[in-house]
């Protein structure tokens, strides 16, 4: 991995922990979360996923490797989908079940910390040893 390129990845992977970092001294672990709207929270939750994904996206589409892009935009595509599924759900029919909030939740924190990102990252470096050399 060239310098250029290894800084990008670096910068991602700080840039996505600020994010979550923030995300959660500002939205989750405060005292006050439950006085929160649940449609602010909502908002909260996908202008955070926005962000993870443009700095990920970003950075990936400055690394140079297609298929990281592709597994990114895949992956956020899927779960996104999902997740504002969920959320209309919650707003038109009134609050979904405490599992469905949970599995909510879950793949909400799948977005925006950083293990989604150093994961692939873990998936390309063992791809790039496994192949032969052109």
């Amino acid at each position: 991995m060239s310098g250029k390129k290894r800084n990008y990845v670096i910068l991602g992977l700080i840039a996505i922990i600020i994010v979550y970092t923030l995300y959660y001294m500002l939205f989750v672990y405060v005292s006050y979360f439950n006085e929160i709207p649940r449609k602010l929270r909502h908002i909260s939750r996908l202008i955070s996923i926005i962000i993870v994904y443009g700095i990920g996206y970003y950075a990936f589409k400055s690394y140079g490797v297609k298929w990281i892009c592709s597994i990114w935009n895949f992956v956020y595509l899927t779960v996104v989908i999902i997740l504002i599924l969920i959320g209309m759900y919650d707003w038109t029919l009134g609050p979904a079940s405490a599992s469905i909030r949970n599995v909510a939740k879950t793949m909400h924190e799948l977005l925006i910390s950083p293990i989604l990102y150093a994961g692939i990252l873990i998936i390309n470096r063992v791809v790039v040893r496994i192949s032969p050399k052109s």
